[in-house]
């Protein structure tokens, strides 16, 4: 079972619902491990539902304000599942490296550019799924449950590679919280196309604070998914497209830079994006999974790095 990614800010993170097996969105029971590679390049300057223009970047660094370069983020993340008949358990841990470039405010000269690069294990999830709420299950529909946590297992005290400047918390590895994350799934058939839907809320209930007693909570994240499949081909070459939406709310704290002419705090916003891919089938219980997540809409608050794509690609195996 896969839950939306959602990260310390609003583009940090993979939204997708990588395969139906790896989200409990499947009637298969068993275990599985699958193992998937997500690469996020943050290089996109927008402020609001626009790019940024010059002149906005120029007059944000001229109140004092900060202009980031880019977030490089790659993520191999490992999932162990298992489905039973009406529910079922994922573990989820993921091996982040990311890599921070920011001008500070004195874009885009450079003589305040600052840089990061990090490497570690990030925080870790563990969800269940239940989907016992009918005790008969032959009419294809299924409704079922999600109800987990993020654990703070991810470092949040990386500093910039000047040794002395803490990284601002959104962009650190692991957020310091503990979330819960809530929601609900539901999959069927009609022919040879079959279908989900998944909603996802995630809530920060509790946060440790930061190098120099920065405190952060992460905003609540929002994340729907619904995904397209058709089996035309028969089961070993699948076909599949996605539409993920992931808004996400402020964050707040002592951590969070705010907009130094709106002062508009520069976190959250919401994002849509499509996701077309496949699944191939190798035999023997091996299966690659691989997407290309493309931007279709996106509104950040204030001025805040956008993709231009999100790669995922993986392999599961099950057992």
């Amino acid at each position: 079972m896969c839950a939306s990614q959602a990260q310390a800010c609003a583009t940090c993170g993979s939204t997708l619902s990588r395969n139906w097996e790896t989200q409990g969105i499947t009637a298969t029971e068993g275990w599985s491990v699958d193992v998937t590679y997500d690469l996020l390049n943050q290089n996109k300057q927008r402020y609001g539902s626009s790019a940024a223009s010059s002149a906005r970047m120029a007059a944000i660094t001229a109140a004092g304000g900060e202009v980031e370069d880019y977030t490089r983020t790659q993520t191999v993340t490992s999932n162990i599942n298992y489905t039973g008949e009406a529910w079922g358990l994922s573990l989820q841990l993921p091996y982040v490296k990311r890599t921070h470039g920011t001008f500070g405010s004195a874009w885009p000269t450079g003589a305040q550019y600052l840089s990061s690069s990090a490497s570690g294990v990030g925080d870790m999830r563990l969800l269940g799924h239940y989907s016992g709420f009918s005790a008969d299950n032959s009419s294809g529909l299924i409704v079922g449950l999600i109800v987990g946590l993020k654990l703070p297992t991810g470092t949040n005290n990386t500093y910039f590679s000047d040794g002395v400047t803490p990284l601002d918390a959104g962009v650190q590895i692991g957020t310091g919280s503990t979330d819960t994350i809530l929601g609900l799934y539901s999959f069927g058939a009609i022919s040879d196309f079959g279908w989900f839907v998944q909603g996802t809320w995630q809530h920060a209930v509790a946060t440790k604070t930061g190098l120099a007693g920065v405190t952060y909570r992460p905003g609540d994240a929002y994340a729907f998914n619904v995904g397209i499949r058709h089996s035309h081909f028969g089961d070993k070459f699948v076909p599949t497209v996605q539409f993920n939406v992931i808004k996400r709310n402020i964050d707040t704290g002592t951590g969070v830079p705010n907009d130094p002419i709106t002062g508009v705090s520069v976190s959250g916003g919401t994002l849509v994006y499509v996701a077309p891919g496949a699944t191939y089938r190798l035999g023997g219980g091996f299966m690659l999974h691989a997407f290309l997540q493309l931007p279709v809409y996106q509104k950040v608050n204030s001025l805040q790095l956008t993709p231009s794509y999100i790669f995922s690609f993986g392999m599961r195996y099950a057992f």
